[in-house]
């Protein structure tokens, strides 16, 4: 009897929402790479694509995880109130002290964030299979492989024709041969991984998602930041498959739910949807009007034309507060996509409560609940299971059931 393949919701839901917008963000880079690749900045209608409705509206979606949920608000209370005021503190005193070391410790903070989102997208497919400890470990190293050799190369090679938030936000000074030996370094971590997939297939394992979920980030991080200079290249390349994943995600995990609830009544899935993408939407528009008006003061035909800010300290104080969604998002998303006590919903809603008693050729096989202690780990997934067993996936369903950079601004 063939395995189906491990999916949250199904398989095509899960390839429409986790899978594609990978596929799409590297197939629209290399479009626009060998199509035009002048490196010309990105025009006002694709940083409202990429930027502003999934960039910046993918950390506003935490809330529905956070903020707007009771259980949440319970269980984080101390975590949910100091985190804001932490942060802001922080990065109000640092860019008091220097602008430039405020940009460069958030780009180094937003880049960890990144890879260990991609990590965490990947692990959910291991848990899901129950994969073994192994095969988890596996996993992350190829991840970060394939992420931070592009990284390492990128500092080699500075100055680039894109940034993270600001020209001179990474640190330079890297001689080029680390960058060539971090590249030679990734290849046999994604080869080892590549095997493994190959053996387990032939063992009647299958779980082409998770192959899909490691080697396109990798993919991606190299057309955008190795293969092509072009900051157009690096914004689809490194936003689409990061931020779109994470909204479907907070959907399933709860967002769906708060709307629902909010809105009353039986409604009907795109009405709740709309909703949903809705808030996020006028919160991001919100807070990059407020960036652009008084800090950057570069889409003037977006936003208008705002004031300069005449104070440093009132300059650090306004830059600390507008970041304050983001660097929240950062530090909070260490902890709500924990399976456990401290999540208690969590398991059901990404569908790992059926797990507990999955079919396996007659026989029932035990897989972590919710309420396991040993399942608690890093952001996005819990414990694998010890040994690889094929996993049966959801019933399928659809939504309803379920140059200096000026790109990159916080809310990325």
């Amino acid at each position: 009897m063939t395995a189906r393949v491990p999916a949250i919701v199904s398989p095509r839901f899960d390839v429409g929402w986790f899978v594609a917008p990978g596929l799409v963000a590297a197939i629209g880079g290399l479009a626009i790479a060998l199509g035009d690749g002048t490196g010309d900045s990105v025009s006002p209608a694709m940083w409202v694509v990429t930027v502003l409705l999934v960039d910046v509206a993918h950390v506003w979606a935490s809330l529905y995880r956070t903020y707007l949920d009771p259980v949440a608000r319970r269980l984080h209370r101390r975590r949910l109130i100091a985190t804001p005021l932490l942060v802001g503190w922080l990065g109000f005193l640092l860019h008091l002290e220097s602008p430039q070391a405020f940009w460069t410790v958030l780009a180094y903070v937003a880049i960890f964030h990144f890879v260990m989102q991609h990590v965490g997208f990947a692990l959910l497919y291991v848990r899901k299979a129950g994969e073994s400890r192994t095969d988890r470990r596996l996993v992350q190293a190829a991840v970060w492989a394939g992420t931070i050799a592009p990284v390492l190369w990128w500092h080699a090679h500075l100055p680039r024709r894109f940034a993270w938030f600001l020209e001179g936000d990474m640190l330079a000074g890297v001689p080029e041969t680390i960058g060539t030996l971090a590249l030679v370094a990734e290849i046999p971590v994604l080869v080892a991984f590549v095997v493994r997939r190959i053996a387990l297939r032939r063992r009647g394992h299958r779980n082409p998602l998770l192959v899909a979920l490691v080697l396109l980030p990798a993919l991606n991080w190299h057309i955008g930041i190795v293969w092509f200079d072009d900051d157009r290249v690096f914004t689809v390349t490194n936003v689409l498959l990061h931020g779109v994943p994470y909204l479907a995600l907070v959907w399933l995990a709860g967002g769906r739910t708060r709307v629902g609830a909010v809105l009353g009544g039986v409604r009907p899935w795109p009405i709740v949807l709309a909703a949903y993408y809705g808030l996020l939407v006028a919160l991001a528009v919100g807070e990059e009007a407020l960036w652009d008006r008084l800090v950057w003061h570069d889409r003037p035909e977006l936003f208008g034309t705002g004031s300069e800010l005449a104070h440093p300290v009132l300059t650090a104080a306004v830059v600390a507060v507008l970041t304050v969604p983001q660097a929240t998002h950062y530090v909070l998303d260490r902890f709500i996509w924990r399976v456990g006590p401290n999540n208690p919903e969590l398991a059901a809603q990404l569908g790992f409560a059926a797990l507990r008693h999955s079919q396996t050729g007659g026989a029932t096989t035990r897989t972590p609940s919710s309420t396991d202690p040993t399942t608690t780990t890093s952001s996005l997934v819990a414990s694998p299971a010890p040994a690889v067993k094929p996993a049966t996936a959801p019933s399928s369903t659809g939504l309803a059931g379920s140059a200096t950079s000026t790109t990159r601004r916080p809310g990325s």
